[in-house]
């Protein structure tokens, strides 16, 4: 299991586009993939999972992977929440 703690900058927060962007990307990936905020955790195969979340701009976030493939999948969707724009 590989855990990345990640502040969100984008203005408008994880909305709709960037949200699907994340949750395509995602489903690439054999492991598992959770998005936690304070103590809610969502799914990021799941679109409205993530969305139930609701984080905004400057919330720090915690991307958890855990399977066979999960050092790519944390590289990769770290990056996509590092630098997604709206």
């Amino acid at each position: 299991m590989i855990e990345k703690e990640i502040r969100i900058m984008d203005p408008d927060g994880l909305h709709t586009r960037p949200a699907k962007q994340f949750v395509d990307a995602a489903k690439k990936f054999i492991c598992s993939v959770t998005l936690i905020k304070d103590d809610k955790e969502g799914t990021g195969k799941n679109l409205i999972k993530l969305m139930k979340l609701g984080i905004s701009c400057g919330t720090l976030i915690t991307l958890r992977c855990e399977g066979p493939d999960e050092k790519e999948a944390c590289e990769t969707l770290g990056t996509i929440l590092l630098n997604m724009k709206g």
